[in-house]
């Protein structure tokens, strides 16, 4: 039987109670035996503005938020790499392994831009798509071939409305972010004097 791997990439700049909400809730519910956090060094769609925090220390408070979770796992090939990285890339290295059955999560910001992920149609095939929302509203937003595509890939979860840049705006400004961000990543970002 395949293990069941989920995978949920971003920038993590920083990784808040959001998106380990998200892995959770979607963990459980689809009985995912493991979830792999890719942190990605810079993302095809932000190469105007690229992660505030370093590649190093991105990585760092990732490995701290989930450490607390035994079947989260950090993935490093994508931060590794210095560069813009693609999901399909990562997703075939995975998909080698016979043993593996790949499941992409994706938060709901990331739903409008899916169509325009490098390979889509492969990064559709190798994987199963899992969207964790709110609500099962409206795709029409999207490409009329993607709206059936991803119609089931909706799992009804609750979420927090909770970004990063607000995290970041927030930590510049001194206030309080106990209730956004683990107290561990709340540290190493004191600590190292980050988001300043």
């Amino acid at each position: 039987m395949k293990r069941k791997v989920g995978i949920l990439g971003g920038s993590f700049d920083p990784v808040h109670f959001g998106h380990l909400n998200l892995a959770i809730n979607l963990m459980e519910v689809c009985a995912l035996d493991e979830i792999l956090f890719v942190p990605t060094s810079l993302s095809p769609f932000k190469e105007d503005s690229p992660p505030t925090a370093s590649t190093e220390h991105r990585e760092k408070m990732l490995g701290l938020a989930i450490k607390p979770v035994k079947k989260f796992r950090l993935l490093h090939w994508e931060i590794l790499s210095g560069g813009p990285t693609f999901t399909i890339d990562t997703v075939r290295r995975l998909s080698s392994d016979p043993s593996l059955q790949l499941y992409l999560i994706l938060g709901e910001d990331h739903v409008a831009s899916f169509h325009r992920w490098k390979e889509v149609e492969d990064l559709m095939r190798l994987t199963s798509v899992l969207i964790g929302t709110r609500e099962l509203g409206d795709l029409s937003q999207l490409p009329v071939e993607f709206q059936e595509k991803l119609c089931h890939a909706r799992v009804k979860i609750p979420l927090f409305e909770i970004s990063s840049t607000n995290i970041r705006s927030r930590l510049s400004q001194k206030r309080y972010c106990g209730h956004l961000v683990p107290a561990t990543v709340l540290d190493y970002i004191d600590k190292h004097d980050l988001y300043r």
